[in-house]
Order: C-alpha cells, then sequence, then structure tokens
C-alpha cells in the first residue's frame, strides 16, 4: 500500500500579535496522521490566501516554497533510507532530532536547535542567547546532581523545587528565577505535546514572589549628568544616548536601530520620533523634548556621511558592554550612587511624564507599550513617591513643634 504524503500551509486567523500579523503553520498529514510545524515566517491575516497557500509578499513566498521542498526532500530520504516514515518522525528529524527526546537536557537542546532555525525570521537572536543562558544553567543543575541526564517520565514536582533551590544559591533574582523556571515548566509541556509523559508534572507549583521595583533617576541627578563634561568618545556616545532615552523613552536596541529618517515634521511644525518597537512592533510615537531635539542636531552635525535620512542617529563605536561601563562611570563622576543602565533611562521617561501629569494612554503610546498594563507600574512608582513625600513632610512639622 503507497503511503498518502500531503502538505498544507495554514494560519490561525484568531491568534495575531500586537502588530497585527499572524504566525504561518505547516501541516504535514501521513496516512491520515497529522502533525504542525511552525515555518517560522508570519503575514497580515488579510493578505493570507487560504487556497493557494500564499502571501503578497514574493520573499515570504519563495522561503515557504523552499521549505515545502525541504519537508519533501526529508520525506523521500527518510523513506528510501528507512522504508517507513510518520508524520511525527518526520517533524522530529526536521528539528534536528532523530526522535522525540525522553530525558531533560535532551529535550532541552531539541527547543534550542528549533529556535535556532527560527532566528532572525519569528525569533530574536536575544531570544536564543537567553535560551541558551537557561540551558546552561539546566546542565549545571544536572552535573551538580549526579551528571547523569534526568528521565522525562521520572520526573515529579521535586524536581522543580530542587532547581528553584540550585537557582537561589546562586543569589538569582526573582524574575531572573521565574523565567528560568518557566521555561522548565515549558519544557515539560513539550514533553506532553510529543506524547513522551502522559500529564505535566507542575501544574500546582507556585512561583517566586516578585515586587515590581523600577529604578529610575530624580530630575537633579539627570541635571547632574547633563552638565558632565565627557572626554572620552564611547562614555560621550553613553551619556548622550542615556539622557536621549530619559527624554524620549526609547529602548536601547531601538535607539541603536534610529535613523534620521525616523524623525518626521507634524503639521504644525512640531517634530516627532515615529519608529516601531523592536520589542513589541508597536509604533512609538514621542515629540520630540528640546533637550532631545539639541542631542539629535548634535549628532547629526557630527555625521560625516549623509545619507537622505538613511544614518544612524547613534552610529555603534562599541560593543554594548563597553558602553554599559563608561555609562557606569560617567555616573559615578557626577555623583549619582545608583549604577546607571540604560533602561533606567526609560524609566525615569515614563515617571517624569506620569509626574508632570501626562495621562496613561498618552505615555503607553510615546513608549510603544503593546498594553496599557505595562505603564501602570509608573502611577503605582509615582503614588508611593508622593505618599514618602507626605510622610518627611510630617516628620518635619512634628519634629518642629517638639
Amino acid at each position: 500500500m503507497r503511503s498518502t504524503f500531503k502538505i498544507l500551509f495554514y494560519i490561525n486567523r484568531q491568534k495575531t500579535k500586537a502588530d497585527g500579523k499572524t504566525a504561518i503553520f505547516c501541516r504535514v498529514t501521513i496516512d491520515g496522521r497529522s502533525t504542525v510545524m511552525a515555518t517560522g515566517e508570519e503575514c497580515l491575516p488579510n493578505e493570507w490566501n487560504s487556497r493557494q497557500g500564499t502571501t503578497g509578499e514574493k520573499k515570504i513566498n519563495q522561503r515557504l516554497a523552499a521549505f515545502r521542498e525541504l519537508v519533501e526532500k526529508t520525506y523521500a530520504e527518510m523513506l528510501t533510507k528507512d522504508g517507513v516514515v510518520s508524520a511525527e518522525l518526520l517533524k522530529n528529524r526536521m528539528q534536528g532530532v532523530a526522535a522525540a527526546p525522553t530525558t531533560l537536557l535532551a529535550m532541552s537542546e531539541a527547543e534550542l536547535l528549533s529556535v535556532k532555525a527560527c532566528v532572525g525570521k519569528s525569533k530574536a537572536e536575544s531570544t536564543y542567547q537567553n535560551l541558551t543562558y537557561s540551558d546552561k544553567l539546566l546542565r549545571a543543575f544536572v552535573n551538580e546532581n549526579g551528571g547523569r541526564d534526568i528521565p522525562l517520565a521520572g520526573i515529579t514536582e521535586d524536581l522543580f523545587e530542587d532547581f528553584r533551590f540550585f537557582l537561589k544559591k546562586r543569589g538569582l533574582a526573582a524574575s531572573t528565577m521565574n523565567q528560568l523556571l518557566c521555561r522548565l515548566s515549558r519544557l515539560m509541556y513539550r514533553a506532553v505535546d510529543l506524547k513522551v509523559i502522559r500529564c505535566h508534572p507542575f501544574e500546582d507549583v507556585t512561583y517566586e514572589r516578585e515586587e515590581r521595583k523600577i529604578r529610575f533617576l530624580q530630575k537633579s541627578d539627570v541635571a547632574k549628568l547633563m552638565a558632565l563634561k565627557v572626554n572620552d568618545k564611547a562614555a560621550e556616545q553613553a551619556r548622550r544616548m542615556f539622557l536621549f532615552s530619559c527624554f524620549t523613552g526609547l529602548a536601547i536596541v531601538d535607539m541603536e536601530r534610529l535613523k534620521f529618517s525616523h524623525i518626521q515634521t507634524a503639521a504644525d511644525g512640531r517634530r516627532y520620533i515615529r519608529k516601531e518597537r523592536q520589542k513589541t512592533k508597536v509604533e512609538s510615537v514621542v515629540p520630540l523634548h528640546p533637550i532631545a531635539e539639541a542631542i539629535l542636531n548634535k549628532s547629526q552635525e557630527e555625521q560625516t556621511v549623509k545619507e537622505e535620512g538613511e544614518a544612524l542617529v547613534f552610529p555603534r563605536s562599541c560593543s554594548r558592554s563597553v558602553m554599559n561601563n563608561r555609562l557606569s562611570t560617567a555616573g559615578w563622576a557626577c555623583g549619582i550612587r545608583q549604577r546607571l543602565s540604560f533602561h533606567m533611562a526609560r524609566h525615569t521617561f515614563g515617571t517624569l511624564l506620569l509626574s508632570a501629569g501626562i495621562s496613561i494612554e498618552s505615555i503607553a503610546k510615546m513608549m510603544g507599550h503593546a498594553s496599557i498594563s505595562s505603564t501602570q507600574i509608573y502611577a503605582q512608582v509615582t503614588d508611593k513617591k508622593i505618599s514618602e513625600d507626605m510622610d518627611k513632610l510630617i516628620r518635619k512639622q512634628q519634629a518642629a513643634s517638639e
């Protein structure tokens, strides 16, 4: 009896991301049994042609055609070599594993391979690096507990608690621990999907309690940094970018990609930054503050190559780690006790705006938040600051009356 083999590309119109796009999947059916693979591609639902399995973008269609060709080639090779092939075995071969992993570290490696294949498409390089770090810690945990890989079928809730204790000994923050524990839990879901285990062993566990704290600068500290004179080129670049973020709310990754073409002028003559955030794919719209405008003009004056607005506002002169170190040095030089980071500048922007009476909705739009709940934290911070200031005032009045 001849094996039946079908390939179908499809989308789930009910699941869209913040930018309105949805993922494109590939369903492979062999002898009536199906499996689904992520292609790493995505498109707008209204651009998808379900009959032809194509989009309105030629490059995406070319990559889908290449993906189809790879599936067909893999199927033919497996059929010739092994004489039999199933949808699940084909999927495993496509993901770089010979069969469904049955141990913890093998499952972790399989996830790494699948994410690596999607880097530059549906996954960012940073996502892969974070997973690499998680995999490294998981391997260190296994080595500390005998060194033998752990069979998935024998995993219980105790493993979750043992891994939590292992992470606590390393002094990791609660948020970092939760990310690593979530990844461990996700591996179990993956095992359930692959039918390696029947049920998820960590369904009733609790995670670390996080106290959401954000670090930001007061106006006086921002003023100190503005007045600082810096001779080192990398330190001056870091200082400018930090201040630019304080007055625009742009994240470091967005400043690194900011071009002069992202600066637009409205009908009233006001200049704005219009740019899609790298993280959320949501467009941020930020009116240029005079200080940000001055930094922008200074950078434009120093540009040696003019490319009709396509030049970067902040051309990279050193690695991000070097820039972070220079930024910290600049902070200490002007008497700021906190260790400076570019994300702190973004938080400073949010708290300064809210303190100035700007609405939560406007701040969310300027910061490019996918959800307004991400912006609510600044309201909590300013409320707490007001309460602390009032307590100080009451103590002063009590001391004066004694």
